[in-house]
């Protein structure tokens, strides 16, 4: 028979997770009295008994896996780690903070969405807390721990590869880009562009074969002949997807992701229609910055929450481009379309941000019968 007050049913430590099989294990309160929420390792009078943040506690309690991984264990580092960190969040005392976590990735988004959407205007850390709704001291080391960017950092970055990109693709003169892009004046961009790329603006615009830096050996393609549409502006549920030209999977792992996440197939149909999207430019921006948005598209009422942001493509008229074949030639695609069909069309690019439509999925056919269809923002000249 089991003595009484010795022996209990399961509990676990909603901070460690260790199951607590008897009433030593249980933490104190400050009266002394016992804590059943939480272990004697943990939690003694009254107070947890480390002051670690949760990818602290994190860090820490894989350290167990590290002094064992010559034993049995069977997983991956990755894999322990994933199973930890969703092991954690599971308990009290990790639970309020990966809320908490998740409310800054939707307060940062609409931050970086208002960036964007402001860029040629004065954006202040104070008005950009205000947009996030966290408090000047926090916002900065929030926004820094989210994007690995401090905001000054980051607006200055975007002003600048748009700034490269006007040069590459429009006569736009040097007074008009500076204007677009948040400038008081030429001179103050033209300081601003050689300190960060070590040239000034009219040598870089000399200098096409910038566009095409990642691109070995850009084809001409004398074929490229778009359908002009007008789009309406519309809606979509988006996540980053994090490193996607440097780690393996990087986009099939984030579709999975935004898809368990609003409960869809990846494949496009009637009710759902899947996009591609950046605001960073991939022939400028440093990979490590390079932020790219897998996309849904749909009418149903779904909440942005957590990493799940929502944004607007914006309508207009756009030359809209099919692209036939694996994902990874789009960027040769882009190459042609700005290098080779822009400077002989009758159009110029006007001030909004490309992006994709997928057509079918690669779930379904094989890489070579991929069809995208890239849309490419213009004007009539």
């Amino acid at each position: 028979m089991k003595p009484e007050n010795t022996i209990i049913d399961k509990i676990v430590c909603q901070s460690c997770g260790m199951p607590m099989m008897a009433v030593e294990h249980f933490g104190t309160n400050n009266d002394k009295s016992q804590n059943k929420e939480y272990c004697c390792f943990c939690f003694q009078n009254g107070e947890y008994t480390d002051n670690f943040n949760f990818e602290e506690f994190l860090d820490d309690s894989l350290k167990f896996y590290e002094e064992d991984k010559a034993g049995e264990y069977t997983l991956s580092k990755d894999e322990v780690n994933l199973k930890a960190r969703i092991k954690l969040s599971e308990l009290r005392r990790w639970h309020s903070h990966q809320k908490t976590h998740l409310e800054y990735y939707k307060s940062i988004n609409k931050v970086i969405d208002y960036i964007n959407n402001n860029l040629s205007t004065n954006l202040n850390l104070s008005d950009l807390a205000n947009v996030a709704n966290i408090s000047d001291f926090h916002f900065h080391r929030i926004f820094k721990a989210v994007l690995n960017e401090s905001p000054g950092d980051y607006i200055q970055r975007l002003r600048l590869e748009k700034a490269a990109f006007k040069l590459q693709t429009t006569k736009l003169s040097l007074e008009t880009i500076a204007e677009y892009i948040g400038y008081q004046s030429s001179q103050a961009l033209s300081k601003a562009f050689k300190k960060r790329y070590n040239i000034t603006p009219s040598m870089y615009r000399k200098r096409p074969d910038d566009l095409t830096a990642p691109i070995e050996q850009p084809i001409e393609d004398l074929y490229l002949k778009p359908e002009i549409r007008e789009i309406g502006a519309r809606d979509v549920l988006y996540l980053q997807i994090t490193d996607p030209y440097t780690t393996a999977d990087a986009f099939l792992n984030t579709w999975d992701k935004l898809a368990n996440l609003i409960g869809i197939d990846i494949n496009p149909n009637d009710e759902y229609e899947f996009y591609c999207m950046s605001r960073d430019i991939s022939t400028i921006t440093h990979p490590e910055n390079y932020r790219v948005y897998a996309c849904v598209g749909t009418n149903k009422d779904i909440k942005p929450q957590g990493k799940l942001g929502k944004q607007t493509i914006e309508g207009g008229l756009y030359a809209v481009f099919i692209h036939k074949g694996p994902y990874k030639e789009l960027r040769t695609t882009y190459c042609n379309i700005y290098r080779y069909w822009i400077p002989k069309s009758d159009y110029e690019l006007r001030d909004n941000i490309s992006f994709e439509k997928y057509l079918n999925s690669p779930l379904v056919v094989g890489n070579d019968e991929l069809l995208t269809e890239v849309y490419i923002p213009v004007r009539k000249i």
